[in-house]
């Protein structure tokens, strides 16, 4: 456990230092409107960004729409390629197949979409190393420019009223009663919301439901009372009337449509981690010159305006682009954050028996 306690520490102290050494003349450089490639003529071929999930999904579109602006600065082409082929765990497969890949990976050339604080999810019910070969160490942020929260909402008409305050006084009356529609321990949702009840103090009734917009769809018909969802799980039900939004993870204001809604932060949750912090990566055995390049590349390519407009007509969507010294403390906060739960619901992998 104190090994993954401090792969944050690690990352950082290793980025500074390296940081140190990287050579003026090796900067990345705009020349017309195009990033020119390095000294060492890193990229002289296509940079791909793999996409770990089937085309057409959340993360496919997201891809496509960063790679159509970012080859428009580019050098070198930037292709997409879907690999459906990894498992549940793909994130980490998808980073030990890169460094298989030698001077390809290593270089550079391959980045993945991933998802914050699920990576974090993944490594507290996994022993990752073991089973993969990889952990936290292995993993770069390249760009992180767009998170959607998560959000508490209740069905519709619930007896004790509309209002976050109003269901956690009820909670707090009738505790253990008000139905509560999870995913079941070791998912990201029921991390969130068990560390939501802890700090507004509150308790449920656990009912396991399906997938994540089954789990919406029970709220919305009335079989369950709460849970935590992605702004696309809940859209349908809310502009249907059936449900009510309670609450907004994080400590940024609510996007539309629900602005107003209180944030956790504002109800004494602080530096919430939770939610999809939809990110590029690398593998960590890329030189630090050709990562600052690439972040260079993407960076530009997520402040286009037309990309900017595209991913705001997501729902629920809040665009914002934070460094990877940002994304390790939201990281490092899931990990501390989530780890209590996990060990309490006994999915953490460090306590099970040793085979």
């Amino acid at each position: 456990m104190e090994r993954s306690r401090k792969f944050m520490i690690v990352i950082v102290a290793l980025c500074a230092a390296v940081a140190m050494i990287v050579s003026v003349s090796q900067a990345a450089e705009f020349v017309n409107g195009v990033l020119q490639a390095l000294p060492d003529g890193f990229p002289n071929r296509p940079i791909v960004i793999m996409v770990i999930d089937e085309p057409g999904s959340s993360d496919s579109v997201y891809a496509m729409q960063l790679a159509e602006v970012a080859k428009k600065v580019s050098p070198v082409p930037i292709l997409i390629e879907h690999r459906q082929d990894f498992s549940n765990y793909g994130l980490w497969e998808g980073i030990a197949w890169t460094k298989d890949q030698g001077k390809l990976g290593s270089d550079g050339y391959i980045s993945f979409i991933f998802g914050v604080p699920g990576n974090i999810m993944d490594l507290l019910v996994i022993d990752m190393k073991k089973e993969a070969g990889v952990d936290q160490n292995d993993l770069r942020f390249i760009l992180s420019a767009e998170n959607t929260p998560y959000f508490l909402h209740q069905r519709a008409n619930a007896p004790w009223g509309n209002t976050i305050q109003d269901l956690v006084a009820y909670a707090k009356k009738n505790p253990g009663t008000v139905r509560y529609i999870s995913g079941g321990a070791g998912g990201g949702q029921d991390a969130a919301m068990q560390w939501y009840m802890k700090g507004l103090g509150f308790t449920v009734k656990e009912i396991i439901g399906g997938g994540a917009n089954a789990r919406a769809l029970a709220v919305a018909a009335g079989e369950g009372d709460v849970t935590v969802s992605r702004p696309e799980s809940i859209i349908p039900h809310f502009q249907a009337g059936k449900v009510k939004v309670l609450m907004v993870g994080g400590s940024e204001p609510a996007p539309p449509p629900w602005e107003g809604t209180p944030t956790a932060a504002s109800l004494g949750l602080k530096s919430d981690p939770y939610g999809t912090y939809r990110s590029l990566g690398t593998i960590a055995q890329v030189p630090e010159f050709h990562l600052v390049w690439l972040r260079t590349l993407f960076t530009a390519a997520a402040q286009d305006k037309q990309f900017i407009a595209n991913r705001k007509n997501i729902p629920g969507l809040v665009y914002k682009i934070r460094s990877e010294e940002e994304m390790l403390k939201i990281s490092q906060n899931a990990y501390d954050f989530s780890l209590p739960v996990m060990k309490e619901q006994g999915v953490y992998w460090g306590d099970k028996p040793k085979k």
